[in-house]
This record gives C-alpha cells, sequence and structure tokens, in this order.
C-alpha cells in the first residue's frame, strides 16, 4: 500500500510544473501526509493522557525521521524505479480510480487531523 500511494503522489507530481522532480517531491509529499496521520495519533493519545503532544523540535524528528525512512525504501537501489515500472501499465480506469483513492486519502487524513486538533482544544 505505502508503494501504491507514493506511485500516486509521483504521478500527480509529473502533471505539475515540477515533472522532473516527481521522483524526490512525490516522496516528500507522502512524507507530510504520514506525518500528518502521526500527529493525529499522538493527538488522539493525549487526549486520553497516554503521551504528551509532540513539541516543535520532537515534531522536527518524527518528520525528518519519515523522510530518511521514506529516502531509505524508495532511494536504495533505485527501487522507485521498480514500483513505477510495477503500476505504469494501469488502465485508464485504474489510473481515475487511483486519482480517486489518493484524493480521499489526502482529504480524510487532513479533515481528520483538523477534528482532532479541533476537539483537542475544545473548539468542538
Amino acid at each position: 500500500m505505502i508503494d501504491y500511494l507514493y506511485y500516486r503522489f509521483y504521478r500527480l507530481w509529473l502533471h505539475s510544473s515540477l515533472a522532473e522532480g516527481a521522483v524526490f517531491m512525490g516522496m516528500l509529499m507522502f512524507s507530510v501526509i504520514l506525518s500528518t496521520n502521526v500527529l493525529t495519533v499522538c493527538g488522539m493519545l493525549t487526549r486520553y493522557g497516554i503521551v504528551a503532544y509532540p513539541s516543535d523540535i520532537q515534531y522536527y524528528i518524527i518528520e525528518g525521521g519519515i523522510i530518511a525512512l521514506l529516502s531509505w525504501r524508495f532511494f536504495f537501489r533505485k527501487r522507485y524505479d521498480r514500483i513505477i515500472a510495477r503500476y505504469d501499465d494501469e488502465s485508464p480506469v485504474q489510473r481515475k480510480s487511483g486519482a480517486w483513492v489518493l484524493a480521499l486519502y489526502v482529504v480524510s487524513t487532513i479533515a481528520v487531523f483538523f477534528l482532532e486538533a479541533l476537539q483537542r482544544q475544545g473548539k468542538i
């Protein structure tokens, strides 16, 4: 699933003005969304008193760690080439459904993050 989501972010960046950096920018965008998921879970655990919400330094460590792990996963021995080759032969229907999966994943991640943050601060 991680490989497929990376591929979808890669395809998204291929259609941008930074297409030549799609391999790297796709990984960065994916790391930002994954760190948002981690912060959402930390916020939920904070609400129940299990952990403290990460400070700015801890957030930078989390984001840097996710970037390092994803860089190792995708760029070690150019694994991204194999991922792109595996999913590149999608039919137009599969591409469209993949774009919807990516959009749903991003929107739900951001929505749950904001709902959790607002609830934790007592706004909801």
